[in-house]
């Protein structure tokens, strides 16, 4: 008699239309560099649930099981805030508009439910690194080939902005770097290879933001891992350093200017957080209204900023806060330090570096820790592709824990 049964037809079924689920899921994050195309993947992802919901239904109990409840929590609460600021808003129509940014928002409750377990959330893992490779060849290509490549016309690899591309890219280079950094990877050298040519294409964009914010967490990554060999690592840095300098000058004053009050870009941001400042104190709990800091910007603009409008004040949490209040910045913050303490919390209980998910665990928390960091200077928030792929890794660590 055979020890394996044959699966019955009523299962086989349900896990078919279980895996176009999470296919339908997975194309919404791997097509963002055609954010129409990632739009329809979602559409239809939403509306195979729907269509399913009576099934999915019962994975709620799973997912409370996976501690699913200190992430909810706080996506709820940003989601009611969201809406209230809206209602609250100086126009209110206009920004119950804006509203419609919920379904981007569904990223998250639709990993929780589609992407049950350590092999699926892997398979979406494997899939990011490539596509995050893709785009790094294609950035370098476009800056070999084409006329990008200057600060003024810095190269946007599919995407529409260079901002978009970047952003995007440092998540990626955040999920190779936990898989280099951790002792039982594997296709290390592919890895390493993988992790030069992103981190070459993030170089090449000349955005600031995400230059700090990699350097940051290479810096966090190198410390867990190789914490004897400092010293190395900072007279490589000092060496990396000195060839910028006297090779790519662009870069070198690119790279200075990060301290220079007196660059134009950098005291046009000081002006936004002014004007941001000031729509806090007007609206503090709610905000102006989703969508308003463009609508409202020259109101409150510094008569000596440097542009007279601006679609958003290149800052998360500002733009957070001047355009929903307070509460939201407080919601955004809890959820990413849920995510991070549930993420912390896996890697300890599974061995650090040395557990069997240790990769996937360091990957979303050092992805997480650049989105924010990155976020000082950018508000990388607002910008849907980051946005759709930080959603999911903010799911990552509940998914692991799922057992479907």
């Amino acid at each position: 008699m055979s020890l394996h049964q044959p699966q019955p037809a009523e299962e086989r079924s349900s896990s078919r239309h279980d895996s176009v689920g999470f296919w339908l899921f997975t194309l919404h994050l791997l097509t963002v560099w055609g954010l129409a195309l990632s739009n329809v993947f979602q559409g239809l992802t939403l509306l195979w649930t729907m269509a399913r919901w009576r099934h999915l239904r019962s994975s709620l109990d799973s997912l409370r099981a996976a501690g699913a409840g200190p992430l909810i929590k706080p996506f709820v609460f940003y989601l009611a805030i969201f809406v209230a600021s809206a209602l609250t808003s100086y126009q209110v129509r206009t920004s119950l508009y804006e509203l419609r940014a919920l379904i981007g928002l569904s990223t998250l409750p639709l990993a929780l439910l589609l992407v049950p377990g350590e092999r699926r959330v892997r398979v979406v893992f494997d899939l990011l690194i490539w596509v995050t490779f893709a785009l790094a060849v294609y950035g370098i290509v476009q800056y070999l080939f084409t006329d990008f490549g200057d600060l003024y016309n810095r190269i946007p690899g599919p995407f529409g902005h260079y901002m978009t591309y970047s952003g995007v890219v440092l998540l990626g280079a955040c999920l190779v770097l936990g898989r280099v950094m951790t002792r039982r990877s594997a296709q290390r050298a592919k890895n390493w290879l993988f992790l030069a040519a992103i981190l070459t294409a993030l170089g090449l964009t000349l955005t600031r933001n995400v230059w700090l914010a990699a350097f940051v967490v290479i810096t966090i990554a190198f410390f867990m891992r190789f914490r004897r060999w400092l010293l190395v690592y900072a007279v490589a840095v000092v060496l990396l350093l000195s060839l910028v300098a006297t090779r790519a000058p662009q870069h070198w004053s690119r790279l200075t200017s990060i301290v220079d009050l007196e660059d134009p870009s950098n005291y046009d941001r000081l002006c936004m957080a002014e004007a941001g400042l000031h729509m806090i104190a007007d609206r503090p709990l709610f905000g102006i209204g989703p969508g308003m800091v463009q609508h409202y910007y020259p109101i409150y603009r510094h008569p000596t900023a440097p542009r007279p409008e601006v679609k958003h004040l290149h800052n998360t949490l500002l733009q957070l806060a001047a355009e929903r209040g307070m509460l939201s910045v407080l919601a955004y913050l809890w959820l990413m330090i849920a995510a991070l303490w549930l993420c912390y919390r896996g890697y300890q209980r599974g061995g650090g570096l040395d557990g069997p998910r240790a990769d996937l665990y360091l990957g979303v928390m050092l992805a997480l820790v650049a989105l924010n960091i990155a976020g000082i200077f950018e508000a990388n928030w607002r910008d849907t592709e980051v946005q759709r792929w930080a959603l999911f890794l903010l799911a990552v660590p509940v998914c692991l824990e799922n057992k479907g």
